[in-house]
């Protein structure tokens, strides 16, 4: 496949998910949105008003956190911050589903978890948040087809949250792999897509995750990354299959 520099760039979300950031830091979350020319942008329920204000006429995305970072919301509660997210301005979504549930083979739970999401979002994106580090192979098959069935647009593999503070005692950080986008392919069908985040800190990562079935990436360190992409490859790159 070939991989235009525009569309590496629309792959990609950046984030602003601190709970300490603030208004002056989404000022500049929006700044350098726009400057690199990603596809995504994505924030906290308090902070959607402002980036959507700031992002106003742009062709940038803005997605809202729902039930983050932990999943373990009430499902009332993930409603109400999709609802408010919707109503805000919000276009996609990105929810973290009921780990535990999943991990309790509730599955009914973490269906109608999504479900609620997915009728208050009015048709928008909705990226489900599966934690793959926590889970074995067979629940990250059954978070997918779970996740599809519900009417998800796209499964995301992790928060990304732990993922640097994991690094700080673990020479192999804990986040994306390659072999769990390929699960993740195999369990979901084509109409599914797959969001790669936590854990792509090289361009060559980033790469071989695109090339494995991701469709979307979420780096924090994604403008640098964008920058060596178009300082080795140009205005784009032959993939091979």
């Amino acid at each position: 496949m070939y991989l235009s520099l525009t569309d590496f760039k629309k792959r990609v979300e950046f984030s602003l998910c601190q709970q300490y950031a603030t208004e002056d830091d989404v000022r500049t979350f929006c700044e350098q949105a726009v400057s690199v020319g990603v596809g995504v942008a994505c924030v906290n329920p308090v902070n959607i008003p402002l980036t959507v204000k700031l992002l106003e006429g742009r062709d940038i995305e803005i997605s809202v956190n729902v039930g983050f970072p932990f999943g373990s919301h009430l499902p009332a509660v993930k409603i109400l911050e999709a609802r408010h997210g919707v109503e805000s301005g919000a276009t996609q979504i990105d929810m973290v589903i009921n780990v535990g549930a999943l991990k309790s083979k509730n599955d009914l739970l973490v269906l109608e978890d999504i479900q609620g999401v997915v009728e208050a979002a009015q048709g928008r994106t909705v990226k489900t948040i599966i934690e793959t580090w926590v889970l074995t192979d067979e629940e990250k098959e059954r978070a997918c087809r779970i996740a599809e069935k519900a009417g998800a647009t796209m499964v995301k593999t992790t928060t990304g949250v732990l993922t640097q503070y994991i690094r700080a005692i673990n020479s192999n950080p804990i986040g994306t792999t390659v072999a769990d986008i390929q699960l993740m392919r195999q369990a979901l069908s084509p109409a599914v897509k797959i969001k790669a985040s936590g854990g792509i800190y090289t361009l060559d990562f980033a790469l071989d995750v695109i090339r494995t079935g991701a469709d979307q990436l979420g780096m924090s360190r994604g403008e640098q990354i964008i920058r060596e992409f178009e300082e080795t490859y140009g205005d784009g790159v032959e993939i091979p299959s």
